[in-house]
């Protein structure tokens, strides 16, 4: 952090325009509200929401500084601040809904996007980050920094699920193991799936999703073996963490009759739908998840400090501010071995 003229700057991650994100060293240092925290980001990873913006500018807004899934310590409070202090090892749901909306007030605060970390306000792929005091979870001692910045993708699973209407016993198809589809599958694992297939381009990551929970991977091409399986009848569940439009068309010849598919990855550009004689004749649901409530994320920590859920194998690489640019470029570019990187932040 740099001070001059009275004023501290701040490194971050800049998303300056469409394929285009900056490190710059002339960011100024947020200002906290008497609610709020500001906190000393340790880790921050790179999600899959991020590079679509990157590409599409469809979902961030640009001019601000990336980054939603985070770990650190607070270093300031403000003075309406309570059960809080300085030196708190800290995670947060990055979803600050504004609490006055009509979704607010009838308990459904996935459905505010006033203001997201991130997204739509200043995220945490900087050295500091502030947030509402409310959406700060303490991190117990068993939990790392990196598993920390875990728990906002684990959310992400979490809510879909809870919003699926999955019960025991019924099996499920996941497309893609990228960091949500591995989560996904462990936690349907927990939830008492039958069986789980996974649906995966990329060979190397298939072993992975073996070890945590898949019962069998098919790349796209072989898809239609699940219905074999599944007694010539289609998964009962398909949680699709790509959402290409082949993943969704895909979906709709997979799910079995009065099935569901939940659409948890994010396509922010517009495509032909083809299918929907299907989506209509099958009485197929489709639900879309974007964002996590507090009780999804409460759970996701309590499943980590339980150690329910491994999410160490899905980090594959840590990288420093410096380099996220060219990882941006690299995750943007098509298929590679990446998982989850982490950005450590000094």
């Amino acid at each position: 952090m740099n001070y001059e003229n009275g004023v501290y700057f701040l490194k971050g991650v800049y998303f300056t325009r469409v394929n285009k994100v900056e490190v710059r060293n002339d960011l100024p240092k947020p200002q906290i509200q008497a609610d709020e925290v500001l906190i000393r980001v340790k880790i921050c990873g790179i999600c899959g929401s991020d590079i679509g913006s990157f590409l599409t500018g469809a979902l961030e807004s640009q001019q601000i500084i990336l980054g939603h899934e985070f770990s650190g310590e607070i270093v300031e409070i403000g003075n309406k601040v309570k059960n809080l202090k300085v030196g708190d090892r800290v995670t947060a749901n990055p979803n600050v809904p504004c609490l006055e909306c009509s979704y607010c007030r009838e308990g459904k605060e996935i459905l505010c996007i006033h203001n997201t970390i991130g997204i739509t306000h200043n995220g945490a792929l900087a050295e500091y980050v502030k947030i509402r005091a409310d959406r700060i979870h303490k991190l117990p001692d068993s939990i790392s920094f990196e598993e920390g910045a875990m728990t906002e993708p684990l959310a992400n699973a979490i809510q879909a699920i809870k919003v699926s209407d999955f019960k025991i016993g019924n099996n499920a198809a996941v497309f893609g193991t990228g960091t949500i589809g591995l989560l996904t599958i462990q936690t349907l694992k927990i939830a008492g799936a039958s069986n789980i297939y996974a649906i995966e381009p990329v060979e190397s990551k298939h072993k992975l999703a073996l070890e945590l929970g898949a019962e069998k991977v098919f790349t796209p091409d072989k898809w239609s073996r699940i219905i074999k399986l599944t007694q010539k009848i289609g998964p009962d569940f398909i949680f699709d963490c790509v959402a290409l439009p082949e993943t969704i068309i895909t979906s709709l010849q997979l799910i079995k009759r009065g099935g569901s598919i939940i659409v948890i990855g994010i396509h922010s550009e517009p495509f032909e739908m083809k299918g929907i004689l299907q989506l209509m004749s099958k009485n197929i649901t489709i639900k879309g998840v974007f964002l996590v409530d507090q009780d999804s994320f409460k759970t996701a920590l309590s499943l980590l400090e339980q150690n329910r859920v491994n999410v160490k194998p899905t980090i594959t690489k840590k990288i420093k501010l410096d380099q996220v640019p060219e990882a941006f470029n690299k995750l943007s570019s098509g298929l590679h071995d990446d998982i989850k990187i982490q950005v450590e932040i000094d």
